[in-house]
Parts: C-alpha cells; sequence; structure tokens
C-alpha cells in the first residue's frame, strides 16, 4: 500500500479558489452596497451578530448534540423519525433566524427609521458571517486536514483510523473536478436568499403586518427542507448536490424578485409606528 495520500492537484486548487471566495464575497457585496446605497457597515455586522447568536450559538451546538447522544439511534434505524427531524430542523432553522432576525431590528434599529437600504446591508451581514465562517471555516479546515495528510506516512496510523481516512480520500477522488466550486455557486445564490428574507422581516414595520414574519419563517423553513430532503431521498451523489445547487439557483432567482418587488425609496419612506413585542 503507498505510504502517501494522492489528492488530485487540481481539487486542491479548485478548493482553494471556493475558500477565497466565499470568504472575500461577503465584503465585495457590503462595498457595493456601501457605495450604491449610502448605507454604513454597522448594518452588516448586526446581521452577522444576529447569526452568531440565533445559529451558531444556540440552535447549531443544540442540533449537533442532540443528533450524536440521544436521537443517534433514531436516526439510524427509524426512517419515519429520521424524516420527522428533517422537518424540524428546517422549521427550527426558519423560526430561530427569523426571529432573531426580528429581534434585531426592535434591538439594533429601535430609535431609527428600518428602511430597504440598512435591510438589504443587514441581509448581507448575516449570509456574510455563515459564508465566511461556517463555509469557509469548513473548507480551510478540510484544507489543512488534507494537507497535515498527505505530510505523514498512511501506513504508520492504526488500521481503522487508517480505513477511515482511505474512505474519505476516496470520496474526495471519486468527486469530478469542478465538485468543489459547488460551494462558491450556492453562496452566489444563498446572498439574494438572505437579503430578500430580511427585505420580508423588514415589512412588518414597513406595513405594520406580523405576517410578513410567519411569510419569512416559511420561505425559510421550505428552502432548508427542500436542502436536507433531496440527499435523503436520493442519496449523497453528485446527483443529488447538482439538484440542491439547482433548487437554491431558483430559490435565489426569485430572492432577487422579492428584493426589488419590496423596495420602497427611501426619500418616500413613511414615518413607522411602534409595533407591540411579539
Amino acid at each position: 500500500m503507498p505510504s502517501t495520500l494522492h489528492i488530485p492537484a487540481a481539487w486542491t486548487a479548485l478548493t482553494v479558489v471556493a475558500t477565497v471566495f466565499v470568504i472575500v464575497y461577503p465584503f465585495i457585496l457590503g462595498s457595493i452596497a456601501r457605495k450604491r446605497l449610502g448605507v454604513g457597515w454597522k448594518y452588516f455586522w448586526f446581521g452577522a451578530l444576529i447569526f452568531l447568536v440565533f445559529q451558531l450559538l444556540t440552535r447549531v451546538p443544540l442540533i449537533l448534540a442532540l443528533t450524536s447522544t440521544v436521537l443517534a439511534p433514531l436516526l439510524r434505524t427509524s426512517i419515519t423519525f429520521t424524516w420527522s427531524w428533517l422537518i424540524i430542523e428546517a422549521v427550527t432553522a426558519g423560526l430561530f433566524e427569523e426571529i432573531g432576525r426580528y429581534i434585531g431590528y426592535r434591538l439594533f434599529m429601535r430609535r431609527e427609521p428600518k428602511t430597504w437600504s440598512k435591510a438589504v446591508m443587514y441581509g448581507l451581514g448575516h449570509e456574510g458571517l455563515e459564508s465566511m465562517v461556517v463555509v469557509g471555516g469548513g473548507h480551510i479546515l478540510t484544507l489543512l486536514t488534507v494537507i497535515s495528510l498527505s505530510a505523514i506516512n498512511i501506513n504508520s496510523l492504526p488500521i481503522a483510523q487508517r480505513q477511515t481516512i482511505l474512505q474519505q480520500v476516496a470520496a474526495i477522488n471519486a468527486q469530478p473536478i469542478w465538485f468543489p466550486l459547488l460551494a462558491a455557486w450556492e453562496r452566489f445564490w444563498s446572498f439574494p436568499l438572505q437579503v430578500a428574507l430580511s427585505v420580508t422581516v423588514l415589512q412588518v414595520f414597513r406595513r405594520q403586518q406580523m405576517r410578513w414574519l410567519f411569510l419569512a419563517i416559511l420561505f425559510h423553513a421550505l428552502i432548508d427542507f427542500l436542502s436536507l430532503a433531496l440527499p435523503q431521498a436520493f442519496g449523497q451523489s453528485t446527483t443529488s448536490e447538482l439538484l440542491v445547487e439547482g433548487m437554491i439557483c431558483v430559490f435565489g432567482l426569485i430572492g432577487v424578485w422579492f428584493i426589488w418587488r419590496l423596495r420602497e425609496p427611501e426619500e418616500r419612506v413613511a414615518p413607522e409606528k411602534e409595533l407591540t413585542p411579539f
């Protein structure tokens, strides 16, 4: 057995390209919004903070803890429970993120007009942190792992660990050479989705109707459910990944329409009435 692992150089290069894209792209969009809309970076960081608190520090650790402990046996043995859990994951994603977004509007913009321009930057920050930390960070860890494993003698590892590593490397080698770029493609379309959701929740304050928050929760939950359900239904494969990315593209285009459909010229923005806490 060869003592070193073989990872295609093109795979590594494209992974680096995708990693740089998902980390830099949020700042490119933020800079464009700052220049074109005249809105400050603080709203970008407000959105990032909401994602940090309502996803990375709360929901995500809870989901990981449950799926790796008490729920693990059920997820391995019960198809019914697995599908029920996918629904729960999707609904909680919508609830945590969109209610968090609503709280952010009330907390960070309580004493100022909540405008379309601010909502756009707010959404960019929300998705920006996910793109940089979750996707970009995950890719960096993968690259560091591949580099470190390439520098060691694989035959010196215990058999069980060696087999696990060989299976992971085989999975990488089985992927099409362009596969790492799917992460960049997904982030490209995720930004209009998150901005659309941010603008949708904004309507709670602009139109004085709580139904817009429920619409955002439903839309978010639907996207997350389909993203989880397609690989579950068709298996983890290139085909299922392409189906998910195609679906994200379609919803991204819908998001672009939502953003422009709900645009309200700043000079026509009327004073808001304060809503009762939700």
